[in-house]
C-alpha cells in the first residue's frame, strides 16, 4: 500500500514523499515533524498499464506512461484517469434563406474555410461574388 506522507523539514517547510508499507504505516527517523498522511495512487491516462523494472538502472516505471514509481508499487496502486474530450461548440456554418421571388424555395449559404458560398443565382451577378444573402450575414 502506498502512502503520501507530509512532514516539515528543519526550516518548517512542508515536504511530501511517497512511501510503501505492507502493513500499518510506521514513521522512522529522518522524516521531520509529522503533519499528515493519506493513501496514494499513481494515475495513468492509458487504459492498460503495467509496472516495469529497468534492467539498466534498477528503477521501477509505470508503463506506457513511463512514470517513475517507487519500489513495491503494484497494479492496485494505480488508477486509470480517462482523457476527457472537450468539444468546442462549432459556429453555425450553414444558413438558409427563403427566395423572395419564389416562396417555398430556399438558398443555402455555407462557410467553407474562410469564404462563404451561396447557391443562389445572384452570386453570379454580383461583382464581388457576394449576393444579398451573404451580405445579410454581415460578412465583408
Amino acid at each position: 500500500m502506498l502512502w503520501k506522507l507530509t512532514t516539515t523539514n528543519k526550516y518548517g517547510n512542508l515536504r511530501s514523499r511517497i512511501v510503501h508499507s505492507n502493513g500499518p504505516l510506521t514513521i522512522g527517523q529522518g522524516f521531520g515533524p509529522f503533519v499528515g498522511v493519506s493513501l496514494f495512487r499513481y494515475q495513468s491516462k492509458k487504459s492498460y498499464f503495467g509496472i516495469f523494472k529497468s534492467p539498466v538502472n534498477g528503477k521501477h516505471y509505470l508503463t506506457p506512461d513511463w512514470t517513475e514509481v517507487i519500489e513495491g508499487t503494484t497494479i492496485n496502486d494505480v488508477i486509470h484517469i480517462p482523457k476527457v474530450k472537450v468539444e468546442i461548440p462549432k459556429e453555425k456554418e450553414e444558413w438558409l434563406f427563403e427566395s423572395s421571388s419564389s416562396p417555398g424555395q430556399f438558398y443555402k449559404v455555407r462557410k467553407i474555410g474562410a469564404t462563404y458560398k451561396c447557391n443562389c443565382p445572384g452570386v453570379w451577378r454580383a461583382k464581388d461574388r457576394q449576393c444579398k444573402h451573404i451580405k445579410e450575414l454581415g460578412i465583408k
